[in-house]
């Protein structure tokens, strides 16, 4: 998992990238966030890539809440009454897009999470994002 929470390693990410798709995606958030005079990049957006191999666990703790629960009540993906936490998620060709908001400030954390995930949490994607 990458986890980018400064401007340095989010430029990293999108200069090392081979991943097209991925690297697009982040190259259009740092454009629209660079409207924002007198902010660093780091200030405005986090960024968190799920890898192979990662677990939704490992993305819970990068998180810092459950990614298949409301941040807000507990309510798990598949119990009633369930609703995410995210404000806007988009299925893309290889991968799925989150945008979390943490902060009035603002801030917030783009995910981004291929395509061939977790069976549940990939279940929970495809759900909202065809909505």
């Amino acid at each position: 998992m990458q986890i980018c929470r400064d401007t340095y390693s989010i430029y990293e990410v999108v200069r090392s990238t081979q991943d097209a798709e991925l690297h697009g995606l982040m190259s259009a958030h740092i454009e629209r966030l660079q409207e924002y005079e007198g902010l660093e990049l780091g200030q405005l957006a986090h960024f968190i890539v799920f890898e192979h191999g990662d677990t939704v666990a490992d993305l819970d703790a990068a998180l810092g809440f459950p990614v298949m629960a409301n941040r807000l009540d507990g309510i798990r993906f598949g119990e009633p009454g369930f609703l995410p936490s995210w404000e806007v998620i988009e299925e893309h060709i290889h991968s799925f897009e989150c945008v979390y908001v943490l902060e009035d400030t603002g801030l917030g954390v783009i995910l981004f999470v291929p395509s061939d995930t977790d069976c549940e949490m990939l279940a929970m994607f495809q759900h909202y994002a065809r909505q």
